[in-house]
């Protein structure tokens, strides 16, 4: 499992959710906004953690990475459930971004939000899992240069994850 983070940490530590939302942002458009408040009123009773208190880990590293290349400033690092950790939902991103596509449309917003929340999948899922805490396992990107070599690589391979040296180097390390 993987997380990406502007918060640095070393080896060992615990990551517990940010005290402020990347949903707090002034940068974060009302578009967006409106997407997190119908996936926050369709989220049904029994979860316990909103996609706003929760802490998104990603499963693969391939889908991190992406992530990473487009969210300034982040690390990546290996993750594994800490003492107590609780998974409160596992759900597939794309369903969020396919939410973009139908801005004017609250009904169809809310039929997505369905999906998200049910846990179904789209043709090529990303999955995100929303935990309470998790414990820094490994650094896969903890540097100023690493990140800035990660990013100038995925610009020339035009985004192809799969062809990036520290995926290779992450997949066959292991």
């Amino acid at each position: 499992m993987y997380r990406v983070d502007k918060r640095q940490y070393r080896l060992n530590d615990l990551i517990l959710p940010n005290n402020s939302s990347y949903q707090d942002s002034t940068r974060f458009y009302q578009d967006k906004q409106n997407i997190e408040k119908i996936l926050s009123e369709e989220m049904p009773n029994e979860k316990t953690a909103n996609r706003k208190t929760g802490l998104f880990v990603f499963a693969d590293l391939s889908d991190a990475m992406r992530f990473c290349c487009i969210l300034t400033n982040s690390r990546i690092y290996e993750v594994v459930p800490a003492k107590d950790t609780l998974l409160f939902h596992r759900g597939d991103m794309n369903w969020t971004e396919i939410m973009n596509q139908f801005i004017n449309d609250n009904t169809t917003l809310k039929h997505l939000a369905g999906f998200y929340w049910q846990g179904l999948k789209t043709y090529k899922p990303c999955w995100e899992m929303l935990f309470n805490k998790v414990l820094v396992s490994k650094i896969i990107v903890g540097d100023d240069s690493t990140r800035s070599n990660l990013h100038r690589e995925y610009h020339e391979m035009a985004g192809d994850i799969e062809r990036l040296s520290l995926y290779y180097e992450n997949l066959t390390n292991k």
